[in-house]
């Protein structure tokens, strides 16, 4: 079964956004911000799905070189957790960005205290969490393959399109063995959340890995006509 992101309604409350994706699928990644915040989980169990959540990038950083910035986004992701352990869903992740390279080497090992501090409280809710990788911006942390020692105790949450972007998708699907895949398409250097088969990204050697680590596949694009026309797309390549 393909999962779909609530990118696809972003701009419709998140009640509205689960009665619309029944129809599509029964597996449902929150982007857990803006008009799509989880007010409560009794939204959620009033719903047949099963849940992932994914936490947003840009203001919760937990490569902060400051330790009190970095403290605060352990908190919050934490404080997520709560939420996942009631609902069984997984966590996904964003390994977080310095504002300068020259502190890159801090960043490291910011995040990787970060991942401690995270699993430990993961263990104490019995949940799971994933870490993605982020997209062109040099600031961020785990863009390449070569960076997964940072995060080895951690699962890859696999986003095709950054590692596309990144000109580095192949040797992700053949190092990475990602369990958890972003679906879409871009063009070039664009991060255009395309719908697939509209952009240049392989699908054929994406499917492959797929279907050969068992993958969940969550379909990432910004329109919902485009999650049904990507899942028709990735039926055709043996997926969902």
């Amino acid at each position: 079964m393909l999962w779909i992101s609530t990118r696809c309604l972003r701009d419709s409350p998140l009640e509205v956004a689960l009665e619309s994706l029944g129809s599509l699928t029964r597996g449902v990644e929150i982007i857990d911000g803006g008009m799509h915040r989880i007010p409560s989980v009794s939204l959620l169990e009033s719903f047949p799905y099963r849940y992932s959540l994914r936490i947003p990038s840009l203001d919760i950083n937990p490569a902060s070189i400051h330790e009190p910035v970095r403290q605060a986004a352990v908190a919050v992701i934490t404080e997520r957790f709560t939420f996942a352990a009631e609902i069984n869903a997984e966590v996904i992740i964003n390994p977080g960005f310095t504002t300068s390279i020259s502190e890159f080497a801090t960043a490291r090992r910011q995040l990787q205290r970060s991942v401690q501090d995270l699993l430990h409280a993961a263990d104490q809710y019995g949940v799971s969490f994933l870490i993605r990788n982020p997209g062109r911006w040099h600031n961020y942390l785990l863009r390449t393959p070569e960076d997964l020692a940072m995060i080895s105790q951690v699962p890859l949450a696999l986003d095709i399109g950054h590692a596309h972007v990144n000109g580095c998708l192949p040797q992700f699907l053949q190092d990475g063995a990602s369990r958890y895949c972003y679906l879409y398409d871009c063009k070039g250097l664009s991060e255009e959340h395309l719908e697939v088969n509209q952009g240049t990204i392989p699908f054929r050697s994406v499917a492959t890995a797929i279907i050969e680590n068992g993958a969940q596949g969550v379909v990432d694009v910004p329109t919902y006509r485009g999650a049904d026309n990507s899942i028709r797309a990735l039926r055709g390549f043996g997926v969902g």
